[in-house]
């Protein structure tokens, strides 16, 4: 698994004042991708790795939480990690802090939504949580739209990163033909 390190501004672990651990998914389906749309913008499923909580356990919990459906490890494969230095990053309490993000990116197959099994946070209903599959290019695309949101522009920038690593596989359809081989 490839480790990308996103520190532009050549911060030092003493200027960080959140230390984070997460997990996000590539889910595939034929030459399209699983995303989120929340708050203004756009990301890949996952979320938070809770204390106590290996990063496999986090994406198959986060996976049921978002997608209603229960992924195992097994079904999933390792694509990157992300260590993104985050400056000046504008916390949803108003509060601007220096962050650095630890990022476990998963890939595997789409396998549905079960909206019955869904389990929405207050925030998500709030900040109207949405799922969509989309081609590779549309999610480049969406990246550079307008947002409110402040916190977009690191978001924009790890999602960039994701891009870069899928398009080193030919294409979406090769790399799922090659899953559906190797998991089945």
């Amino acid at each position: 698994m490839e480790t990308i390190i996103i520190n532009e501004t050549k911060l030092h672990d003493d200027d960080i004042q959140k230390f984070g651990n997460k997990v996000r998914v590539v889910l595939l389906s034929d030459n399209k991708i699983l995303v989120s749309h929340y708050g203004g913008v756009i990301l890949l499923p996952g979320g938070s790795i809770d204390k106590g909580e290996t990063a496999d356990d986090a994406i198959i919990r986060e996976l049921k939480e978002e997608t209603g459906i229960v992924y195992d490890a097994n079904s999933l494969k390792e694509l990157l990690f992300l260590e993104f230095y985050q400056p000046n990053y504008p916390t949803r309490r108003d509060e601007v802090i220096n962050r650095l993000i630890r990022t476990k990116f998963y890939f595997g197959q789409y396998r549905g939504i079960d909206l019955k099994s869904i389990n929405r946070t207050e925030n998500e209903v709030k900040d109207n949580f949405r799922l969509d599959l989309i081609d590779l290019d549309e999610f480049a695309s969406l990246i550079n739209e307008a947002s409110e949101n402040p916190r977009k522009k690191y978001f924009d920038r790890e999602n960039q990163e994701v891009i870069k690593a899928l398009k080193k596989v030919r294409n979406l359809r090769d790399l799922s033909k090659w899953m559906k081989t190797k998991l089945i």
